[in-house]
């Protein structure tokens, strides 16, 4: 699903000297992990990185795609769409309702009419959203558009789910309705990053954790540096279907 072999990362020089860092890291169908450490340590550059919204160095295969200095945009386009990331500070269309900005990733995908709208409306409702479907994104409070950028990043179920910090600790509410509902997409195959300076002691989904910024010591000498192997055993892979999740 997802190999990174020493990625590097910018952090602090203050907690790295030179301020880079290099990560291993693999995760397969179905887990989850915590991305913990101080401002600056590298989480959400790694969250962006997966994402493909900045570039990978090293060697890297995401949703099981290969990525490389060559990579098509065309093959950048359709992994985005399997991509769902609950970003720090989310955009949004402001001529459009909010309704349609969650919309949108289905609207992209080219599901079919009938499919978007039950879709919406099922997730609106999820995310108790339904009493600002037609309001602009613009008139909206930030925790409300935290709630809507969680919604349009889940809407089309996707692949690889990516959670930067605002979500999990502005609301409380907020972030106990986001991990059961992410919880239960992982447990369908998907698989999911969350970063945060501090793992909620209170949660206990999900229990594994990466913390930054990445430092292992050094191999011993006639020791071969290898990628860490996944932090679980490999799930059997699923064909892939579309089950409406919210309705």
């Amino acid at each position: 699903m997802i190999t990174l072999h020493n990625l590097s990362l910018p952090t602090s020089p203050a907690l790295i000297q030179g301020g880079l860092q290099s990560l291993s890291l693999q995760l397969q169908r179905g887990e989850a992990l915590w991305v913990v450490g101080p401002a600056e340590s590298g989480k959400t550059a790694l969250l962006d990185a997966l994402a493909l919204r900045r570039p990978v160095t090293g060697s890297a295969t995401i949703l099981n795609e290969p990525l490389s200095p060559h990579f098509p945009a065309r093959t950048r386009q359709r992994l985005r769409q399997r991509i769902g990331y609950i970003d720090a500070n989310p955009l949004f269309m402001d001529r459009l309702s909010l309704a349609d900005n969650i919309a949108l990733p289905l609207e992209l995908a080219h599901f079919r009419h009938a499919e978007i709208q039950r879709e919406t409306e099922a997730i609106l409702q999820w995310f108790g959203l339904q009493d600002h479907a037609q309001a602009l994104p613009t008139t909206l409070s930030h925790t409300t558009r935290l709630r809507a950028a969680c919604a349009r990043a889940l809407i089309t179920h996707p692949s690889l789910i990516l959670v930067d910090e605002p979500a999990l600790t502005l609301c409380p509410e907020l972030q106990e309705h986001l991990l059961s509902t992410i919880k239960d997409l992982v447990q369908n195959g998907a698989t999911a990053l969350f970063a945060i300076r501090t793992r909620p002691p209170e949660v206990s989904f999900p229990e594994a954790t990466l913390t930054l910024p990445y430092n292992p010591p050094a191999p011993t000498e006639g020791e071969k540096e290898e990628i860490p192997p996944s932090l679980f055993a490999p799930l059997t892979p699923m064909a892939p279907t579309y089950e409406g999740r919210f309705s």
